[in-house]
């Protein structure tokens, strides 16, 4: 809050009465230090402007310079104040959910910590609630709230008891901060003013903690969960929730913080900063930026990444969009042109349906359809995309869902099929075995490195970003689908076959 304003913020919120017992329980004027008005002042001061307590009162300890220094006011920390700020002020309280992904040293767990001493010091029958993934952090986070409160000066020192390893009380103001484990019942059937996860991916029961600490919050409570990146994991529930709030679907507000965000830092210190350390954990620790941060590790990455960077900015938006945007169009038909089509298949429960159209000669994508829907749908939209595209060499793969669909799109009338047999008898390609999966994974890479391959389709290129080498096989990593690539992949190898075993041909034709 602006200095300029605590002349009308310091006017009574509450009742005057209620206000004077909480500041007279409180304040401890130190004979020679500040009067009684001077320390009443300070608490109103405190009370209405964390900003303000964060500035004035907030001393930490800096471990690798060895100093106790000030809290300092960086740009991504004072605006996560402000958010903590505007949820206070609101008469009543409305929950606020904030999901936090960053690099390493931004000075989250401090904010963080002097928040919950900010509720508990200045705020009645405040609970605060830290949620660790593990006693030695609990321990970390308890003993950095101590330290705080023990450096304020005395008329806004209180005493704290109990006094234990998971829990300090402040009998001046009722309230209490408390660490818990991540567990299935952590937090369950407990009311809290304030829940903070820190490294909430490192939580083996996130899922489950937050789901016990979430009725108390729905009341009015601020929940905050901030970590570092586990790139080995993308479906992990702090990135199911970073997901949802991105989409602006489950209400919470994402924040990220990367490494840049912190002042007098450059590429020279991030290099410095970094050194010695891998690929992997560079991107981990110290992400430069969202993407780098949220994809799969970039020195696993089965497609090089620089590469995909390049072919992101080249896609872009169809020029038709049909069927609630199921089909897209990005090349129309014509009638000179021989086009190809592969169909990565599925029954719409999990995975998406992905067909891909593409001209024969140039390989460039046409065409798309993708999404979950029934086998029934899937046919109904591909034989129309078909027969537009001048009934196309045809590719499913052969699974379970694919065979069905196989049997649903002969059944329409397509007759020019892909086959993987001389007999011409198994319509399609079997891509699921190591042999066949392999060898069409690696023809598509090598396509994507010489950069023969023309995508305009942004999703395609989004989802080759976490398709990585993971336990030795190119597969996507946990949490993220492969639907597009296998489609892409197989939409290649069509290609490549169909001209080969002279499935497609080219004429050329002299006009007089």
């Amino acid at each position: 809050m602006a200095s300029g304003n605590f002349h009308k913020a310091l006017e009574m919120t509450e009742p005057e009465e209620r206000l004077q017992r909480l500041v007279k329980r409180r304040i401890n004027v130190s004979k020679g230090e500040v009067n009684e008005y001077q320390a009443d002042l300070e608490f109103r001061k405190c009370r209405m402007s964390l900003m303000y307590y964060l500035t004035h009162y907030v001393i930490i300890q800096d471990r690798v310079l060895q100093e106790q220094v000030a809290w300092q006011d960086w740009a991504h920390l004072t605006h996560l104040v402000n958010l903590v700020q505007a949820w206070a002020d609101k008469k009543p309280r409305e929950p606020m959910y904030l999901v936090i992904f960053k690099s390493r040293q931004m000075g989250a767990s401090t904010i963080i910590t002097a928040i919950g001493v900010w509720l508990a010091t200045f705020f009645d029958s405040t609970k605060v609630i830290f949620q660790s993934k593990d006693e030695r952090t609990a321990s970390e986070m308890l003993e950095r709230a101590r330290f705080i409160c023990e450096h304020h000066p005395k008329y806004l020192r209180l005493k704290i008891f109990p006094n234990q390893d998971d829990i300090a009380g402040f009998p001046a103001t009722n309230s209490k901060i408390i660490t818990i484990p991540s567990t299935e019942d952590a937090g369950k059937s407990t009311d809290a003013t304030f829940v903070a996860c820190d490294e909430w991916e490192a939580h083996r029961r996130a899922r489950e903690g937050f789901a016990a600490v979430k009725p108390p919050m729905a009341k009015g409570g601020l929940f905050i969960g901030v970590s570092t990146v586990d790139k080995t994991n993308m479906e992990s529930f702090p990135k199911e929730i970073w997901a949802g709030a991105k989409r602006g679907e489950n209400g919470f507000i994402p924040l990220f913080w990367d490494y840049f965000q912190v002042p007098g830092r450059t590429e020279a210190t991030w290099q410095r900063d970094t050194q010695g350390l891998s690929d992997y954990e560079r991107e981990a620790q110290y992400p430069r930026n969202e993407k780098e941060a949220l994809s799969a590790p970039k020195s696993l990455g089965y497609f090089n990444h620089d590469i995909l960077d390049k072919m992101l900015a080249e896609t872009r938006n169809p020029v038709d969009a049909r069927y609630g945007g199921k089909v897209n169009i990005y090349t129309p038909s014509t009638t000179s042109r021989k086009f190809v089509m592969a169909v990565d298949s599925s029954e719409g429960v999990v995975d998406e349906t992905v067909a891909i159209v593409a001209d024969a000669q140039t390989s460039e994508d046409c065409a798309s359809i993708n999404g979950k829907m029934p086998l029934d749908e899937s046919a109904k939209l591909i034989y129309e995309i078909y027969k537009e595209y001048n009934e196309p060499l045809i590719c499913v793969e052969r699974n379970a869902s694919g065979l069905a669909l196989i049997e649903k799109l002969k059944n329409l009338g397509i007759k020019n099929w892909f086959y993987s047999d001389a007999a011409k008898t198994k319509e399609g390609w079997f891509t699921a075995s190591g042999a066949n999966r392999d060898k069409m994974l690696l023809e598509f890479q090598e396509e994507i490195l010489l950069r023969r391959k023309r995508i305009p389709i942004k999703d395609a290129i989004l989802q080759m970003y976490h398709f990585a080498i993971i336990d030795g096989k190119p597969q996507a990593v946990r949490g993220r689908h492969d639907d597009w690539v296998m489609a892409e992949a197989l939409l290649n190898m069509t290609i490549k076959s169909g001209i080969a075993y002279n499935q497609i041909r080219f004429y050329n034709f002299k006009y007089r």
